[in-house]
């Protein structure tokens, strides 16, 4: 059954408000939310914008009949999605702070490996004695140059 475009205004209408609410709480709630807690807001986020994408998409292919809409109706879809761009935007700000909130964490959880890896790593040299590791920093390959090891197995 084709939809009215009334009906797909309603629709686009309540569509919006659901992701918007959903932005806001994604927003709010960011910091305390646990890994599946958070999957579950990107999948239903995921969800509502692409309703939302195929809401526009279809109502944008009838644009005579949104001109032929009162416009107090058009005034309403537009002041809605000025407050939905403003709630994006917002809900963006948030993850683009938390994310580098997390890298500069991460950064320092590497910097303090390495410093206390430098500090309290030992090796064995040929000679059998311990020696400090020459470390290249957590997670990097290091490059040492010399020959071939074997180790005797016999007792």
């Amino acid at each position: 059954m084709k939809m009215t475009t009334q009906e797909l205004v309603t629709e686009l209408k309540s569509v919006t408000y659901d992701l918007m609410s959903l932005l806001e709480r994604e927003s709010s709630e960011l910091r305390s939310l646990t890994s599946a807690e958070y999957e579950q807001f990107l999948s239903e986020k995921s969800a509502l914008a692409m309703q939302y994408e195929q809401l526009v998409v279809k109502l944008r292919s009838r644009g005579e009949e949104l001109r032929a809409m009162s416009e107090e109706e058009r005034e309403e879809l537009r002041e809605l999605q000025a407050e939905f761009q403003q709630a994006a935007r917002r809900n963006m700000n948030t993850l683009q702070a938390a994310k580098a909130t997390n890298e500069r964490v991460v950064q320092a959880i590497v910097r303090a490996v390495n410093d206390k890896s430098k500090e309290e790593c030992t090796t064995y040299t040929r000679s059998a004695t311990t020696s400090k590791a020459s470390l290249g920093g957590y997670g990097r390959t290091i490059n040492k140059s010399g020959g071939a090891y074997s180790v005797n197995e016999t007792l």
